[in-house]
């Protein structure tokens, strides 16, 4: 596979994956924002309790979106593939203009993060805006709302870091396997090791059979009526 078709192939994937990433991580933050309002846990907190913890999920996500960013930065350098089509943008262009290997991998790292901390506004929009709205959700409901979404958006890209984690150690052994097995020395070494050499003086010491044989005088018996 040439390197143009190669490159096509990798955007093509990327993008599928931006996509189907990007619909399932929104559809764990809302459900976990959502839940966690609906159940009342935190609805009798004051707003600077609430901002508290919305602070401290903010800690949690940010975990999160290290440990992606790093294998998301891994897999790019093993397939080319990412998982976000912004930080696959900035890898290539970074790594056809400079020759410093830690250059691509920044970047790479830079539209990761720039890409999370933008979709972050459709959620505050959405929540104060409902709160703007209606009188039935409180300005400390759409704090614990978007507290309860940065938990489930770092469940998520937990979950995600530890999916590509297991994609790159199964492929560098199925790698290894196609690279240092080689069907044509396997006869060869097998009989090596099975069948052990006989060395020069073993040879020159061992008398065959039939030599043996006919290095034996022949054994006369005397007639019987011969004295």
């Amino acid at each position: 596979m040439n390197g143009r078709v190669a490159g096509l192939r990798n955007w093509a994937v990327s993008l599928a994956a931006t996509a189907v990433s990007a619909y399932a991580l929104d559809a764990c933050a809302a459900a976990a924002g959502v839940s966690l309002v609906a159940s009342g846990l935190l609805g009798s907190l004051d707003q600077p309790w609430a901002t508290a913890f919305l602070v401290v999920t903010y800690g949690a996500w940010g975990l999160g979106l290290r440990t992606n960013m790093r294998a998301n930065g891994l897999l790019l350098a093993a397939t080319g593939i990412s998982t976000n089509a912004l930080s696959k943008a900035a890898y290539d262009v970074t790594r056809r203009r400079t020759s410093n290997p830690r250059a691509p991998r920044l970047a790479a790292a830079v539209g990761y993060i720039g890409t999370e901390v933008a979709l972050e506004v459709p959620y505050y929009a959405a929540a104060f805006g409902a709160a703007a709205v209606t009188d039935a959700i409180t300005s400390t409901d759409a704090i614990v709302f978007l507290g309860g979404a940065n938990l489930g958006a770092a469940l998520y890209v937990f979950g995600l870091a530890r999916l590509t984690s297991v994609f790159l150690r199964r492929r560098r052994r199925y790698a290894s396997f196609d690279t240092d097995w080689a069907p044509a020395e396997y006869p060869t070494g097998y009989y090596h090791t099975a069948e052990p050499r006989v060395t020069t003086g073993d040879r020159s010491s061992a008398t065959p059979c039939n030599a043996r044989d006919s290095a034996t005088p022949p054994t006369t018996t005397p007639s019987p009526g011969r004295t």
